[in-house]
């Protein structure tokens, strides 16, 4: 039988039917839908307009090239996003299809899209709650598991190639899948999501090898909120579109305060910040930084699922975290990956934005090395490929690379240089 389906969209009086939907959605949780559709009630939201003026104009705009570029191969292209403030956990702006305008499916709450490499900051998190540092040597090679059906399961890296021993930081910067197979497996399925929940996903995750590469779907608003807890040095921070609720006289019925829990100690957090800083400075999302200034800091992840079906991107600066999610609903593949289509529509809107820059001060337990970039092994500053990382205070590398000069006595072992003295600008 016919499902009914109205042919026509229908356009909304208002024009932010994406985020009142997610108004509406909260104000569920404490009133009768009697009380709502009576007279009287005044709701005072997070909505920012020229926040959302913006984020639609940078994602009709990426989407319009992608289809100017790729032609018939993008046809029917969706997109989706969420933009909050990681100081408050707010809900500043929603979109929740290129159709700005009108209702329909929220996909930015309701699409639940396999999330590719975005599960990957979860499983290095993991690791290091588990023994791992951020130079710790890890295999990228090939791997054949044995499932109980007696399938056998071959993940590969995007570019079909394997790169021997890395360091963990590196693995993540490149997003290597083999390596982060390697890792997930090795500190177990189940606490990878425990790490998710810790970090704010409630859904239910099935502990299957796929899950470490993101098989597993969730929406662009839970995939902010997983994300709103890494961008605020573990502080779990439910996402809110509601700040206070009044009758017509202005009395005040319900108010919607901050509720913060911190779950993730903040060294580690600070760590796996680092390594998402990287993945920006010189990994799949380089990009951004032909789009911003240098001194942004941006911390994010790109993610494509399987046949790249799914391109996503999520990301943070000081003041502002995005979600972009770029698709069909058909489920069709799309001829790029997410830092090929999200990761440009994130940019286009960032660049618009002009956020703050995320500084990230060193906490009292962690402390910055010189390290060999190749081998992890510490280092001098002075020596060629030396690179300064955070380590957790008694988790330092036990080798040494000798490069022929003598170590430097009473050297601040915490004073940054390069590019990333930025990271700690007002720490």
């Amino acid at each position: 039988m016919p499902l009914g389906v109205v042919k026509e969209k229908s356009l909304l009086k208002g024009a932010y039917p994406a985020y009142l939907d997610f108004v509406k959605r909260q104000l569920r949780e404490n009133y009768h839908e009697e009380d709502l559709s009576s007279e009287g009630l005044r709701v005072f939201s997070s909505l920012n307009p020229i926040t959302q003026a913006k984020l639609e104009i940078g994602l009709t705009d990426t989407l319009a090239m992608l289809e100017k570029k790729y032609g018939k191969r993008v046809d029917k292209l969706e997109t989706s996003a969420v933009v909050t403030d990681p100081q408050t956990g707010e809900v500043l702006a929603i979109v929740g299809g290129r159709s700005t305008r009108f209702q329909g499916f929220n996909r930015a709450l309701d699409s639940v899209r396999p999330i590719g490499s975005l599960i990957k900051p979860s499983v290095y998190l993991t690791a290091l709650r588990n023994g791992y540092s951020l130079v710790t040597p890890v295999e990228d090679e090939a791997i054949n598991l044995k499932m109980p059906n007696g399938s056998v399961w071959s993940p590969q890296n995007f570019d079909k190639k394997t790169h021997g021993v890395i360091p963990m930081h590196k693995a993540l910067a490149n997003s290597y899948n083999l390596s982060t197979v390697k890792i997930g497996l090795d500190v177990g399925v189940d606490k990878v999501i425990d790490t998710l929940h810790k970090l704010g996903v409630t859904r239910h995750l099935d502990a299957f090898p796929s899950l470490l590469l993101g098989a597993q779907g969730l929406p662009p608003i839970e995939v902010a909120e997983y994300y709103q807890t890494i961008a605020t040095n573990g502080f779990q921070m439910p996402l809110r579109g509601i700040r206070m609720v009044t009758d017509k006289d202005g009395v005040e019925l319900s108010r919607y305060p901050y509720q913060v829990k911190q779950t993730i100690p903040g060294d580690e957090i600070h760590l796996l910040q680092y390594a998402m800083q990287e993945v920006a400075r010189e990994g799949t999302a380089r990009y951004v930084y032909s789009q911003l200034p240098s001194n942004t800091n941006v911390l994010g992840k790109t993610g494509t699922s399987n046949d790249q079906r799914d391109s996503w991107f999520a990301g943070f600066t000081g003041n502002r975290l995005a979600v972009v999610w770029v698709g069909r609903d058909d489920n069709e593949p799309l001829p790029f990956t997410g830092s090929g289509g999200a990761l440009r529509a994130w940019t286009a809107y960032m660049k618009a934005e002009r956020p703050e820059p995320f500084v990230a001060p060193a906490p009292e337990g962690v402390e910055y090395l010189w390290v060999d970039k190749a081998t992890g092994y510490l280092s001098d500053e002075r020596c060629e490929g030396a690179i300064q990382v955070p380590f957790i205070k008694g988790t330092r590398p036990e080798y040494r690379v000798d490069c022929g000069v003598e170590p430097l006595q009473n050297t601040p072992k915490n004073e940054p240089v390069d590019w990333f003295k930025r990271w700690f600008r007002q720490g």
